[in-house]
Order: C-alpha cells, then structure tokens, then sequence
C-alpha cells in the first residue's frame, strides 16, 4: 500500500472519531450528564502519537462495553431534523441512546423517541435496522470482506499523519482526567488560521481502558458554549450478554429484506469511473461529458488548488485544511421547489429554506455556525458547494455560476 493510501486510510480513521461524532450531534438527542468521580490511580500520560494510534485500532480492539450517550446541538433546527428523517417536523426535546458492543461484529444501539424507537443490531453477518415509528424491520446480510481484517496503523504511519496536519493544526493531549466515573485522556484539535474557518476547536474526552470517545465538544467561532456535544454515560466495559445481539420481529411488523450490493456490479461500475485528476476545467468536461464551470471567484480569494472528474461529475476544491472548499458538480438534476416560512402548521417554518441566486435559480442551503452548503440544478447539472465560511460568502460564490 503506497504511503498516500496508508495516510488516507489513517485521516479516515481519526476523522471519523472527530468530525464523525459532530455529525452523529446533528441528530437531536438531548442532555448529558456526568458521573461521579473515577476509581482507582491515574494511568499514566500518553502523547499524542500514542493516543491516537490506541484510538483508530479501538474499533477493532476495544473491549465489550455498554453505555448511554446524550447529544445536544445548535447546529440545526431539531424540528428540520425530524423532517429529514420523514418524522414529524414538529418533535423536539431529550432523546437518549443506549450501545451494546460485544466485539468487532456485534453492536446494538437504541435511539429512543418521542414516536418510536429506533433499534440497529449487527450480529455477525447479520443486519436489523427496526423503525418503531412505523413499525419496520429491514433485515438482511452484511457482505463478507474480501481479504484478512485492516491492521491498525503503524508508528510510522502515525507519525506521517501528524506531520501531515501539523503546517495547519494543533493537535495535543493532556493528562488523564475524571469524566462520568471514569478516567479519560483529553484531545484538542484546532486550526492553527482561525480566518480560513468558522470551526474553533474540538475536543474529546478518550477512555483510558477502551480508547474510545467518552466526550466530544465542538465549538464555533464567537461562541463560547459548543455548538454540539456528544457524551457517554453510564460506561461500563464487560462481557455482552450474546442474547442482546438477537433481534426478535415485533408483533405486526413490516419486514423487508436488505439486499446486498452486486458486488460485481459495483465492481464494473468503478472500473473506469475512478476520478482522475486533471489540469483544467475544460480536460474536466471532456471526462464529465458536460461542460463544467469553476468559481469565478472563490471564498476569500482562495486558490484552484484540485480538479478531479470522471464520467457524469467533477469535483473542485479551493484552498486546503480548515479553508476547504468544495464544488462537485453532476450531471442531471431538477431545480429545487421553494420551501418558504409560510406561518401555517408547525412544521412549515423549520422546512430546509432556499436562497436566490438570480437567473430564476434556487438553491437549497443548511447554514450552521460551522459551515454552509448550498445545493442547486441549473442547465441540466446539479451543483453543491460547501465550507466552513459564512452562509453569505458561499452564496455570492454561487452566484458567479448562475448566468
């Protein structure tokens, strides 16, 4: 594997204790509180390199444990969050979960609400996502992988990653501290140019024994609280009982199956159509099959810095690090229908809302203290285009590619 892929594979991994515990926030579950104090003496402090190869191997070497998590967040509206998921865009308030984990294969985790719960188990090859609300069970079998387990990264690979991130971030560890009754390792993430984003910094709260998030906070420029807060409580590493790994169908249930993909299929379907880095937008159309635009004018002057495209798309990016900016471009797609605060019903007003960007074009746009993407269709091509900047700044850089 060359050392770009291994850095990759490694950026995935920590991105998806990081970035992907901000977007689990998104989902509207309700307030934290902590435990009492933790057991036993301190373990001893690790350095960054140290936590974070513990961290991206805890997926496949963290003990059993179970837990309740809590979210609250004010990045979005938690009635439009209701919307999206086709609930009622009315339903707010303190939504919990529980998570089982028995090993590598087996996981249960329970999102309660106000209309249902919402129960996903894996249990080997096994799959059951269960829908309380309506009352559905969508089973099926996960496909086997192709290969031995990924091994964790290397020190090498680590270190690689580090020096990677460092020319735009700060990345440090502290020494253990007491979090809901257990002991846990403190991380920060910030941009070392707090002008290229609207992200301040994260931080996570690491377990000591398992290595996985107790505690992560996000916060945005300008505001002092977090904008979302993902915590565990009620932590407890020991073996799972098999029986909660076993689904059984409630009574009147919907099921349906999940198919598996074609894996062959899928196969076909990359062949040929991996994104290719190219030179120019026009070398770009030429593979995109359609004639793709790059911003007349990028957010805060930032510069073309990729260009990638395969058949039916592109992808440009402007700057790099915290300042990433992205266009992606395909080919199809219809103009979003007007979503306006209309006063009538209680949903009405949290529905996604769209902005003109003149020429008769709309777009579709989620604003949060952390960033903007706006979404629209125009002359047969569907366009999104997202950062970490101000609603206002994305809009008017949109706008240079509505004739």
């Amino acid at each position: 594997m060359s050392n770009g892929a291994s850095r990759g594979r490694l950026s995935a991994r920590v991105l998806t204790v990081v970035l992907g515990l901000a977007l689990v926030a998104t989902l509207g579950i309700g307030a934290v509180t902590v435990g009492a104090g933790a057991q036993g003496e301190p373990p001893e402090r690790l350095t960054e390199a140290e936590l974070l190869s513990r961290v991206t191997a805890a997926p496949e070497d963290a003990p059993p444990f179970r837990a309740t998590v809590a979210v609250e967040q004010t990045l979005v509206p938690e009635g439009l969050i209701g919307a999206s998921e086709g609930g009622d865009t009315g339903e707010s308030g303190p939504r919990t979960a529980r998570i089982w984990r028995g090993g590598p294969e087996q996981l249960r985790a329970e999102l309660q609400g106000e209309n249902g719960d919402k129960v996903i188990v894996k249990n080997g090859a096994e799959v059951s996502v269960y829908d309380g609300e309506s009352n559905t069970l969508k089973a099926g079998k996960k496909p086997e992988a192709e290969g031995p387990p990924e091994a964790g990264p290397s020190p090498e690979e680590i270190d690689e990653f580090l020096a990677e991130i460092s020319p735009t971030s700060n990345l440090t560890t502290g020494a253990p501290v007491e979090f809901a009754g257990r002991w846990a390792y403190p991380l920060t993430l910030e941009p070392k140019d707090s002008s290229l984003t609207l992200v301040e910094r994260a931080e996570v709260l690491v377990d000591a024994e398992a290595f996985v998030p107790l505690r992560f906070e996000l916060f945005a420029e300008e505001n002092p609280e977090p904008v979302a807060r993902f915590a565990a409580q009620d932590f407890e590493v020991g073996p799972v009982p098999d029986r909660r790994f076993e689904f059984e169908t409630p009574p009147g249930a919907t099921v349906e199956q999940i198919e598996p993909p074609n894996r062959e299929r899928a196969d076909e379907g990359r062949e040929g159509d991996e994104p290719e880095a190219v030179g120019s937008v026009e070398e770009a159309g030429e593979l995109a099959g359609f004639p793709v635009e790059g911003l007349a004018e990028a957010p805060g002057g930032r510069q073309l810095e990729e260009i990638r495209a395969a058949s039916g798309g592109a992808v440009l990016t402007y700057g790099s690090g915290w300042g990433t900016v992205v266009l992606a471009e395909k080919a199809g797609g219809e103009a979003p229908e007007p979503q306006r605060e209309s006063g009538e019903g209680r949903g009405d007003g949290l529905q996604l809302p769209t902005v003109d960007l003149g020429g008769g074009v709309e777009a579709r746009e989620v604003a949060t203290p952390v960033g903007t993407v706006l979404s629209w269709s125009s002359g047969g091509v569907s366009y999104t285009l997202a950062g970490s900047v101000p609603a206002a700044e994305l809009e008017a850089a949109a706008r240079t590619l509505v004739r």
